[in-house]
């Protein structure tokens, strides 16, 4: 695990912006006029991502840029995760942080919610011979553990 908590530190929190706004419009160029960055600090900027993360991103075309399956993935959970960081800040902008949750409030509930269906649709690419079936009980919330 230290080698992710080094990674963690070394990647830029504008750089993964960056890759949100160039899948976001389909090309580098587009998201370089976008963001106000020049498209070539951009393509390097998403380059050193890749290298640090060790997994291509972006496949590169004539005609902009398309999400890698594994970057399609990273993709959909930094949006999940940098959304969940614009949440926790307006909280603790407009002063809502002061109070932490009690115990069982639900409000974690969403988040693993969210990175359950996540795991499922993981599951679900990754072994496409696997059928699986939701059903809906009438159990109430407050049942959940």
């Amino acid at each position: 695990m230290p080698d992710i908590v080094v990674m963690r530190r070394r990647i830029q929190l504008i750089t993964l912006d960056c890759a949100l706004v160039i899948a976001e419009e389909g090309s580098i160029l587009g998201a370089s006029r976008r963001i106000g960055i020049h498209h070539s600090a951009l393509s390097r900027r998403i380059r050193d991502l890749e290298h640090s993360l060790a997994t291509k991103l972006f496949d590169r075309h004539a005609g902009g840029v398309q999400p890698t399956p594994a970057g399609a993935g990273f993709l959909r959970r930094l949006r999940r995760i940098l959304g969940d960081l614009d949440s926790t800040l307006a909280m603790v902008r407009t002063g809502q942080g002061a109070q932490p949750d009690s115990p069982g409030s639900g409000n974690d509930l969403l988040p693993q919610a969210s990175e359950f269906l996540d795991a499922i649709a993981d599951l679900i690419r990754s072994r496409p011979d696997i059928a699986l079936r939701l059903v809906e009980t009438k159990h109430s919330a407050s049942r959940l553990p």
